[in-house]
């Protein structure tokens, strides 16, 4: 079967199953029944999971229309995921015989692999804007929620650290109560890795009805929240939007975070280093 004329992997599957094997058919049965599961289970574990072998499996995959495992999950995905969603499948996948070594492999490659890409859609001019209205504003108010709001916290303790105002809860409903009391002088930085939070949209929103200057940092791709923003920081689409928790996209967003803030410290040296002097020695004082 052509893999070009089949619309999906679960139609695939409907349309092979009265010439599945026993084995394979133990395959397909468990896809169909967990098909977001399988997105994340190597070859060796789908097998597991469905009682037959790798090449078991492999057959399945063949025999349904598609020249490898790593085809038919692309496709899957088609099924399980809207397309915004299913851009790509995350490098991280499960298997319970992993054994460390294994696992630490494969997360540093995926990182380094994930941090490669974020020059490539990084724009230096964005990174220096994003500086000069933060260097100006009279306040930055940081945004987010989930893991981003753990890249937002850290963006908001670097700001004060050299002394620039800034705002930041991990309260969602506060944070959109915040954007609504911006004023023009301000900067609404907003973290959202999807760019389609409810909440990140919303104090988007109202940041711009208050006249402030929105930033944003979402991944490289169409969203609400970049569509809303005077400048966007990008950082690559390395993670579906559903997926096991954030990776890659925290990385790529922290180090972004970090290049702001080398940039930021560059422009006013003197006094951010003085700042920094004073924080270290308040923070480390012996009693």
């Amino acid at each position: 079967m052509d893999e070009a004329t089949i619309e999906g992997a679960l139609s695939a599957i409907e349309a092979k199953a009265g010439a599945l094997s026993e084995a394979e058919k133990r395959v397909a049965d468990y896809v169909l029944r967990e098909p977001k599961k399988t997105l994340y289970l190597t070859v060796a574990e789908l097998g597991r999971q469905s009682g037959v072998s790798q090449a078991g499996v492999v057959r399945f995959c063949k025999r349904v229309g598609f020249g490898s495992f790593s085809s038919f999950k692309l496709r899957l995905a088609q099924d399980v995921f809207r397309d915004s969603e299913a851009q790509l499948i995350s490098d991280l996948e499960l298997d319970s015989d992993a054994s460390v070594d294994s696992v630490i492999k494969n997360v540093v490659g995926m990182t380094q692999r994930g941090l490669s890409h974020l020059p490539h859609v990084l724009n230096p001019a964005a990174v220096k804007d994003a500086s000069e209205k933060i260097l100006g504003a009279t306040e930055v108010a940081l945004f987010g929620v989930g893991a981003s709001a753990v890249v937002a916290y850290d963006f908001f303790q670097k700001l004060v650290r050299i002394g620039l105002p800034a705002v930041f809860t991990f309260d969602s409903d506060l944070q959109v109560t915040q954007a609504t009391s911006l004023r023009e002088t301000d900067v609404a930085f907003v973290v959202s890795y999807s760019g389609e939070n409810v909440q990140m949209i919303e104090a988007a929103r109202q940041s711009l009805s208050r006249k402030a200057t929105l930033i944003s940092l979402t991944m490289d791709g169409p969203s609400t929240v970049r569509s809303l923003s005077d400048i966007s920081l990008l950082v690559p689409a390395s993670e579906r939007v559903y997926r096991l928790g954030a990776v890659t996209s925290r990385i790529n967003q922290l180090t972004v975070i970090d290049v702001l803030y080398s940039y930021i410290i560059s422009r006013r040296l003197d006094s951010s280093m003085t700042a920094i002097d004073r924080s270290m020695q308040a923070t480390h004082r012996r009693r």
